[in-house]
């Protein structure tokens, strides 16, 4: 064990913070910034959570301690950006501060800090070398695949990662999950949270390292916000929302001296990486008291809720990260080996970021808050009166929502009692390609398949009379449901366009998928917990390992865009070639434009030139967003006819003369829409021998 003094503490903060100043300011070096910034990061999460989790597994306490400083970060972010503005300063006070708040905690309830306290060299002879073999086999499997996915980037149209990828990618992947496995059921091979968070690393990031232009479409979105915050200190028109997670990436950015848009791509698939396996893991472990067997691979059957959220960074899908972590430690919380002001600091913090996930987190928390009221009286006053405030939170901020985007009062509400039963539909198809036909009617069915694995979770914890352990678990559920159940009713999203009007539902599915997620766990838990035992038939483990790795493999497998022969998700992304069309575009142009194009070209205008030009409150690129947007436009004339009078309808809702009509190749219908946009547009260009065609319409 290394201990040091008080006095020997303070004298590393001022070193490592001098370190990073002097890195800001003149070395301005990414290697220095990212080494510096993660001991900075580390010695102040350990720190705090010495201080406010004391009774917590290291593991898990460490990273409450991190959560604690992302906290700190985005809630002071958020309050300088609706007072002020952001600026270097704002960076210098959260740096300096996060250190002297944590010393100050340190020295006023007298806490020690041991660090290495369970590291001895003895671990590391000869005999002991064996039992890292697996672990360092998956070690170097994964970065096998790492450099795969590099070598295979394209700056090219993508209809899918899986075109770049072939079948050795899968069959490494295979065996990298295998062996995995076979670790965490073999009782003499050492077992790590670390091997966890670099193969959730290696999943989530495949988007990113494919896609060297972008990954997405919302992440281009609020990577341009965050490049203007950054370059004038706030954004107009000022947003309510957000906040949180662009004053971190900001604040991670200028510590390591990484770029805004490096960071921004890394941050969430990162912070994913560490807080799902970890939270997952310890949640089990110690607060459901299951084997650390069933635990550990309990992380990798957390994959069946889907995890395409993780693979960009987004507020929202921040948020997502955030319920997950309640939902596991909520036993240690009520245990109260976890304090209730960290879920109050995750609830305000995720409030800062996204109030989707940010409101539910709140609501939770002020419904045990209020538990722990003594007096009968007003704990049953206070309990329904927040359940009946909770009960209709996110369709009231999605309602207020719409309002303040110039949505009138009359077209956000409505009635649809007809449609709030309605269930999936049982999806199954054959190409007479087994594996490809396996997995597909595995994922296209998903929802059914998590609704019995709940109904079985369920089932197996009335019959082990273990439902004083999911008591709170299924008050969030019940509240989720709630909230869907008026969001689906009494709600109109006219802000979207009309196949994404179900979008905000989808999302509170989600919530609700993820609620439920340690029902599903328990259902898997008790299938597989004969076969968990030491000395049991080989056959149970083999299907064990079968299992665990279909689940990995297939959600991997729809977690990102699909092409092949069952279907195509039209999830396109940034090409070289959108942007030489935007840029082409704007050369072109003296004069007030819009421009008709799928959303990824209107994305590649946002990353070169930002928000440059609205009309009546819409971007000058057709986007699926807001009211009487020109989208429907590019619609008609990709779908339809690119006749002169569609034309002439769209400037009219912008209120110009010019108008460019641009067809990407990869459209279904991108052959009829150039031969008849050649005999009506005034001139037309092709760029990159025809990938993309540019078409001039003058009125």
């Amino acid at each position: 064990m290394i201990s040091f003094s008080k006095n020997q503490l303070i004298w590393w903060q001022v070193l490592i913070l001098a370190i990073l100043l002097i890195n800001t300011f003149w070395l301005t070096s990414p290697v220095v910034g990212i080494i510096f910034g993660i001991i900075y990061l580390s010695l102040n999460s350990k720190k705090i959570s010495d201080v406010l989790c004391s009774h917590m597994h290291k593991g898990l306490k460490n990273i409450l301690g991190l959560i604690f400083i992302l906290a700190y970060i985005s809630i002071i972010y958020t309050i300088v950006y609706h007072v002020y503005i952001i600026n270097i300063w704002v960076y210098l006070f959260v740096l300096i501060s996060i250190p002297i708040i944590v010393e100050i905690l340190s020295f006023s309830l007298h806490t020690r800090h041991p660090f290495l306290k369970n590291f001895e060299m003895r671990h590391l002879n000869i005999t002991n070398l064996r039992r890292f073999v697996l672990p360092t086999a998956v070690l170097v499997l994964d970065a096998v695949l790492f450099y795969a996915l590099w070598q295979r980037a394209n700056v090219g149209i993508i209809h899918s990662p899986w075109e770049l990828v072939g079948l050795k990618f899968w069959a490494i992947f295979a065996l990298s999950n295998i062996l995995l496995v076979i670790t965490f059921l073999d009782k003499k091979t050492t077992k790590n949270i670390f091997l966890l968070i670099i193969h959730f690393l290696l999943i989530t990031t495949i988007g990113i390292t494919l896609y060297p232009l972008g990954f997405g479409y919302d992440s281009f979105i609020h990577q341009t916000t965050l490049d203007i915050i950054d370059r004038t200190g706030t954004i107009e028109p000022r947003l309510y929302i957000y906040i949180g997670q662009y004053g971190m990436t900001l604040f991670l950015s200028k510590l390591t001296g990484v770029s805004i848009i490096a960071v921004n791509k890394i941050l969430l698939p990162l912070l994913f990486s560490i807080i799902w396996p970890s939270s997952i893991y310890y949640g089990l472990r110690y607060g459901f008291n299951w084997s650390y067997k069933a635990s550990y691979l309990s992380t990798l059957w957390s994959l069946v809720v889907g995890f395409g959220f993780a693979t960009m960074t987004t507020p929202q899908s921040l948020s997502y990260l955030m319920v997950a972590l309640i939902i596991f430690i909520l036993p240690e919380v009520n245990r109260k080996k976890i304090p209730l002001y960290f879920l109050w600091a995750v609830a305000a913090m995720t409030m800062t970021i996204h109030p989707l996930g940010g409101i539910p987190i709140t609501c939770l928390a002020a419904i045990l808050s209020i538990f722990r009221i003594k007096r009968n009286f007003l704990r049953i006053f206070l309990y329904y009166i927040s359940w009946l405030a909770a009960a209709f939170s996110l369709p009231l901020m999605l309602a207020i929502y719409q309002y303040i985007n110039n949505t009138p009062w009359t077209q956000i509400f409505t009635l649809n009692i007809h449609n709030i039963l309605v269930m999936p539909l049982i999806n199954w198809q054959s190409t007479y390609n087994f594996p490809l036909d396996f997995i597909h009617n595995i994922g296209s069915n998903i929802a059914w398949v998590y609704i019995i694995l709940v109904l079985l979770g369920l089932y197996f914890i009335i019959r082990a009379n273990k439902f004083i352990f999911f008591k709170r678990h299924l008050i969030f559920t019940f509240l989720l449901i709630l909230n869907f159940v008026a969001t689906k009713i009494f709600l109109n999203f006219n802000l979207q366009i009309s196949y994404q009007k179900e979008d905000y539902i989808n999302r509170i599915i989600y919530l609700i998928a993820l609620s439920v997620l340690p029902l599903v766990l328990t259902a898997f838990y008790f299938l597989f917990k004969e076969a968990l035992k030491n000395g049991r038939a080989i056959w149970q483990k083999i299907w064990l390992i079968i299992f665990t790795v279909v689940i990995v493999v297939v959600s991997v497998y729809f977690s990102y865009p699909i092409y092949d022969r069952h279907g195509n998700s039209k999830s396109f992304n940034v090409t070289a070639t959108d942007i030489k069309t935007v840029q082409a575009i704007e050369e072109s142009s003296n004069q007030p434009y819009i421009v008709l194009a799928n959303q990824m070209v209107g994305v590649a205008a946002i990353n070169q030139f930002g928000f440059a030009h609205y009309y009546n409150n819409n971007f000058y690129y057709s986007m699926p967003l807001g009211n009487n947007n020109i989208y429907n436009e590019f619609l008609s004339m990709i779908e339809g006819k690119p006749d002169r009078q569609t034309a002439l309808i769209a400037m009219d809702k912008a209120g110009v003369d010019k108008l460019y009509f641009v067809v990407n190749n990869y459209w279904h219908s991108a052959k009829q829409a150039i031969d008849q946009a050649s005999h009506v547009a005034d001139e037309h260009w092709i760029i990159d021998n025809g990938v993309n065609t540019v078409f001039v319409y003058n009125r």
